[in-house]
């Protein structure tokens, strides 16, 4: 079977890409930012969380930033290189 003419395939390895993309910077953003510019995020993305009734889902985005703020290795964010 050949795959390289699979638009299915095709579409979830460049979706896969794109979450990498996205959770790689997100990840950098929480690391860098201020508790004082984290927590105002994160209210933030609770109203409008509440306002569009996807309120699990920023639940989810908003306690995973403080537990990633919280628990990750400050020391190997800043020290390992970005590939790409």
């Amino acid at each position: 079977m050949n795959n390289t003419n699979n638009p299915i395939l095709a579409f979830v390895k460049n979706l896969a890409d794109a979450f990498k993309y996205v959770g790689r910077h997100a990840f950098t953003w929480v690391m860098q930012a201020s508790w004082k510019k984290l927590l105002l995020t994160s209210v933030l993305t609770l109203i409008a969380g509440g306002i569009l009734h996807l309120s699990a889902l920023a639940n989810g985005a908003v306690f995973g930033a403080i537990i990633v703020k919280l628990f990750a290795d400050k020391d190997k964010t800043e020290t390992s290189p970005q590939t790409e």
